[in-house]
């Protein structure tokens, strides 16, 4: 039984860089948008950026053990 995490691992890696282009885009703007709908904005971002953080970590740790699963399946015995 053959497996590894690469597929999942790019579409993480896909979701942090688009996670990221928000929070950064938001951030960009807060110059020139000073009112209150920005701030409430600027707290979901936040949010979101959390949140995002939190699934990124369950993939890495799902990824690692998927890695180590299959790799003691893989053995020989």
């Amino acid at each position: 039984m053959t497996y590894n995490s690469t597929a999942l691992r790019k579409e993480l890696e896909n979701f942090r860089l688009s996670t990221g282009k928000i929070s950064k885009g938001i951030n960009g703007v807060g110059d020139i948008w000073g009112d209150g709908n920005y701030a409430l904005l600027h707290v979901q971002i936040g949010e979101l950026a959390k949140n995002s953080k939190a699934v990124i970590e369950s993939g890495e740790r799902v990824c690692s053990s998927a890695d180590r699963y299959f790799a003691v399946a893989d053995e020989d015995v």
